[in-house]
């Protein structure tokens, strides 16, 4: 069923975006790939076609919406992490519960690692330059999260840490590709050295890398 009515109200309006926002993620995860069409997103959210483009002018621009709204819960994980003092906290268990957290969507995943050549190509500069200040605001804020949990770290360098483990997750990502096409050539006599299962090298390398910058702390 299709739902014409406009929405007037600014509640009105959030809630038709954020039944967009749904709908184009619950498709994602569906298919495991990005290209979702602006047709298929109304559709899926029972909205006029031209609905959609009131709240997002193209449909990476929807991308780039579940982008951020992936990174929003992935920052209030790792904040409640490194939150109060109650808790011990090492390398390997930084770097277990962060690969936890980024494993629990692999369709973000997907999603993450095509959304920064996406911005460079489709995405209006207003956009992009609204998702950078939200990203930068919440690295800086959690980034001093983790610094008050360990005084030792110099200024700033909780926010590098961040972007460090988000940067070794996506370039693991990128070179474990999965898709049918890729696993056909590395099934291929002496490739064996790109046959490793994901999960397992994103926790050891995110234990390293936290391991590495506390014990550089002491």
């Amino acid at each position: 069923m299709i739902i014409r009515a406009r929405a007037v109200n600014e509640e009105d309006k959030q809630e038709r975006r954020c039944a967009i926002l749904a709908a184009a993620e619950k498709l994602f995860a569906r298919l495991g790939r990005p290209v979702v069409s602006v047709a298929e997103v109304a559709e899926r959210a029972g909205v006029a076609k031209g609905t959609v483009y009131l709240y997002f002018r193209t449909k990476e621009e929807i991308f780039l919406a579940l982008h951020e709204q992936w990174m929003g819960r992935l920052f209030d994980a790792f904040d409640s992490l490194f939150e109060g003092e109650s808790r011990r906290l090492t390398g390997p268990i930084i770097g277990r519960e962060m690969a936890r957290c980024l494993l629990a969507e692999p369709h973000a995943l997907v999603l993450a690692s095509s959304c920064h050549s996406v911005m460079e190509t489709h995405i209006e500069i207003d956009a992009a330059h609204a998702f950078k200040r939200m990203l930068a605001g919440r690295l800086m804020g959690s980034g001093e999260r983790i610094e008050r949990r360990f005084p030792r770290l110099a200024r700033g360098t909780g926010a590098r840490l961040l972007v460090r483990a988000y940067a070794t997750t996506i370039g693991l990502w990128q070179l474990m590709d999965t898709s049918s096409r890729w696993r056909k050539i590395e099934d291929a006599p002496g490739m064996e050295v790109f046959k490793a299962q994901f999960p397992v090298e994103l926790e050891a390398a995110l234990v390293a890398l936290w391991r590495g910058a506390l014990d550089e702390s002491k």
